[in-house]
């Protein structure tokens, strides 16, 4: 039997299908406006970020400005106007505008001049937009010192394979670079013929070239660094020890004839100084290869020393126009000259690193800059393991420890920076690669802190420059 079904359609109502539409409807304004909304918002970050960014720009401006005034003016720390008291000084408020003309916001300045006898100035620039955004800067401005290299020669250099460079590594003449870098090695030539014993074959290299790297750090060619001005700047030195420091003579008679051989400064622990003059000294050691022939009175013998102590100088500065033999243990801030004015090349002074000469603490407080006229010299008589803590500038001469026959020591830790007109070196090897003189292990680790905080009154090379900066959090 068959059956038969009835399919029946019911129509429905109109009504059916409004809250379908509506809620539709709502879900696609939810999504619309959260889409506007989230353009919106975002649109809102960017022009928050655009106006912050201007501040910013106005700020860095600010500071560019100081750095041009200090070029034109260094011992303005007022902006133009008469300074009262010690600083800092403002705040003294300028308008920045763009090529057409247009204010693009405004900073103030405040300026904190050098302290404890440093070279660097302070600067915080507070940027403000036209559209009311603020943001502070604060940069360290000043003329790059000597103390900013942890190696810097006006003649060729060789690094071999087992050395490696912290800091900044500059030659005026061209490097050959063997060892492992750690940072910027720079060459004022473009190619040069390296000499035999600084590795050349009589070909033409480039300012930089080796098997070292990474190659990445080499930049080459880059202006020289002027070791000439060095001449002007132990003027200054002995003008400020004369005012405010210790002042050591030339020792000669009444007919300038030499009386001693220089001057014994040990310094003590304490922060007190013990001066002597050294009445005798033997000729002892000699370099020779690539450089001239070099000998020095370098053996200190027997020395008269004062009765009592000097505290150190006001200003941290000695100058000695004479020759001096130096060490012993550092708790302040010194820098240390040495030369004989005016310049005569057969009157040129010497610094003799006698002994080890170690920092009492090494954070940055404390520092020791030695700067010769002509060389630094490690003698015969040194430690077998010999620290020296300070930055080694050599005006005219070399930073070296001579040739002694038969005299092999252990080890000399350099713990600050060299700096040489001519060659350094703390050991001397024969044909084999093996040390006949000197030390058998050098190791040179460079103080960091001497590149924005260099010994007082320090020379500096270049221009002024940004040395640090900082943006201050927005409380």
């Amino acid at each position: 039997m068959t059956r038969k079904y009835k399919i029946i359609i019911r129509k429905l109502s109109p009504g059916f299908y409004l809250p379908l539409i509506l809620g539709f409807a709502a879900i696609v304004m939810i999504i619309g406006m959260s889409i506007i909304s989230f353009t919106y918002s975002n649109m809102s970050v960017v022009k928050r970020q655009s106006n912050s960014n201007s501040a910013l720009s106005v700020a860095e401006g600010g500071i560019n400005y100081y750095l041009w005034h200090l070029s034109h003016n260094n011992k303005d720390y007022c902006d133009g106007n008469a300074c009262s008291g010690n600083g800092p000084f403002g705040p003294y408020t300028h308008e920045l505008k763009d090529t057409l003309g247009n204010v693009i916001g405004s900073y103030t300045l405040t300026i904190t001049p050098p302290v404890s006898n440093g070279a660097t100035v302070t600067v915080r620039a507070e940027g403000v937009a036209t559209t009311g955004e603020k943001r502070t800067v604060v940069a360290s401005l000043g003329i790059p010192s000597f103390a900013q290299y942890s190696f810097v020669t006006n003649s060729e250099a060789w690094f071999g394979d087992t050395e490696a460079t912290n800091g900044l590594v500059h030659s005026n003449r061209g490097i050959h670079y063997d060892g492992v870098a750690n940072g910027v090695v720079s060459s004022a030539v473009n190619t040069y013929v390296p000499a035999s014993c600084f590795g050349g074959n009589g070909q033409t290299k480039n300012g930089i070239w080796g098997t070292g790297g990474p190659t990445s750090y080499w930049t080459f060619p880059v202006p020289q660094v002027d070791f000439n001005q060095l001449t002007s700047d132990l003027s200054n030195l002995q003008t400020l020890a004369q005012t405010d420091g210790l002042h050591l003579p030339t020792l000669v008679d009444n007919r300038g004839r030499k009386t001693y051989s220089g001057y014994a400064i040990r310094f003590n622990a304490g922060n007190t100084i013990t001066v002597g003059r050294v009445t005798s000294a033997q000729d002892n050691g000699s370099a020779g290869g690539c450089a001239a022939h070099s000998r020095h009175n370098s053996l200190m013998q027997s020395v008269l020393w004062e009765n009592s102590n000097r505290s150190y100088p006001t200003n941290g500065i000695i100058y000695v126009a004479d020759n001096a033999w130096v060490w012993g243990t550092i708790g302040g801030r010194i820098t240390l000259a040495s030369g004989r004015l005016p310049d005569t090349p057969s009157t040129n002074t010497n610094i003799y690193l006698q002994n080890d000469i170690l920092y009492t603490v090494k954070d940055g407080s404390v520092a020791l800059g030695l700067i010769s006229q002509s060389d630094l010299v490690v003698n015969s008589s040194s430690e077998s393991d010999l620290e020296i803590d300070a930055y080694l500038l050599s005006q005219k001469g070399k930073v070296f420890r001579p040739y002694y026959y038969n005299n092999i020591k252990t080890k000399i830790s350099i713990y600050g920076g060299v700096a040489s007109n001519s060659w350094w070196t703390w050991s001397w090897v024969n044909g084999s690669g093996t040390v006949v003189s000197g030390y058998v292990n050098t190791i040179q680790t460079y103080d960091s802190y001497l590149a924005l905080s260099p010994p007082p009154q320090f020379p500096t090379t270049g221009s002024f420059a940004i040395l640090s900066w900082k943006e201050e959090p927005i409380l």
